[in-house]
């Protein structure tokens, strides 16, 4: 078992070079976030993690941002700054709002009307379409490693992703991917992880948009049959079943049903090498969205987190 990273504790009104710490954000298995203002009052958040972690997390991620930065993506948080104090590495990012976690409970019966979840849906897909552009899997994808922007900025209506420290490249420098392993360790969050994880199997770009439809489906009716499930083998088994059946009608429960299962049956016909229809799973929910008359704005969200 590989030791669990230290975790990075500061408090509030330490410095970290030009930075000062006003709150703690949170705390994972990955290290800590805080919240952060630099010397003209701007406020940010830093990702710290020890400079002697085996495995340093933090610098794929660096590496990660990098490299979206370079295409000007829409939904990541733009990076600030990097860099070594003391005895750790952190860098600095754009300061977003609550989780998507958080936010698909806003609606009715704690899940997201049709219009909220199909506009979240769309833009946390354009994310993973961005970062998949730059050859990287997030292998994590779930509602937590999405954020809100700030009411503050105008930005509730924007989605960012976040965490890229499960993030592998699945192409060479050349750009041609690279073949997977035949046995792989287990990825992501088992309520939104896809088959493939539970396989043991190597991850594609069509396992995180696997994930994405759990997100998609989670958001609608708040009604996974697996969420009441606590061991992983059988989280697996259910995911398999649900293609089928009487637990595919209890998977989309309160959901476009046609839609839905045109966009689960074109990834589950995905192999490891395809790459997604991004283009027919946006316009199949768009037109969902003229057909039924399904306005996407305001989102659900807004009149909770806006500024008061």
């Amino acid at each position: 078992m590989t030791a669990a990273p230290t975790i990075i504790q500061l408090s509030n009104g330490d410095r970290v070079n030009r930075f000062t710490v006003f709150k703690k954000l949170g705390e994972g298995t990955f290290g800590a976030v805080y919240a952060v203002r630099d010397d003209a009052g701007a406020e940010h958040a830093l990702k710290a993690e020890l400079a002697t972690e085996k495995i340093p997390l933090l610098k794929l991620e660096l590496y990660v941002m990098q490299k979206l930065s370079m295409k000007g993506p829409k939904h990541m948080a733009t990076l600030i700054d990097k860099g070594r104090h003391e005895n750790f590495n952190y860098i600095v990012m754009k300061f977003l709002g609550k989780s998507l976690q958080d936010a698909k409970k806003t609606g009715p019966d704690g899940h997201l009307t049709l219009g909220s979840a199909i506009g979240a849906s769309i833009q946390c897909l354009e994310a993973l379409e961005e970062l998949h552009w730059c050859g990287f899997l997030h292998r994590d994808v779930k509602p937590g490693n999405f954020c809100l922007g700030r009411a503050e900025l105008g930005e509730l209506r924007k989605i960012f992703v976040l965490d890229f420290g499960l993030c592998r490249k699945f192409v060479d420098d050349r750009n041609v991917m690279l073949q997977p392993r035949r046995k792989a360790p287990y990825r992501g969050t088992p309520r939104y992880a896809p088959i493939a994880s539970h396989n043991r199997a190597e991850h594609g770009r069509k396992d995180d948009v696997e994930s994405w439809f759990y997100m998609l489906v989670d958001f609608t009716n708040a009604a996974l049959p697996w969420k009441v499930v606590n061991e992983i083998p059988q989280v697996g088994e259910m995911k398999k079943n649900s293609r089928f059946d009487p637990l595919v009608t209890q998977l989309l429960a309160g959901c476009p049903v046609d839609e839905y299962r045109l966009i689960m049956n074109h990834i589950d016909g995905l192999s490891f090498f395809m790459e997604p229809n991004y283009g027919l799973i946006y316009s199949t929910l768009k037109r969902l969205m003229q057909t039924r008359n399904i306005q996407e704005f305001p989102y659900d969200w807004e009149a909770e987190y806006a500024v008061k």
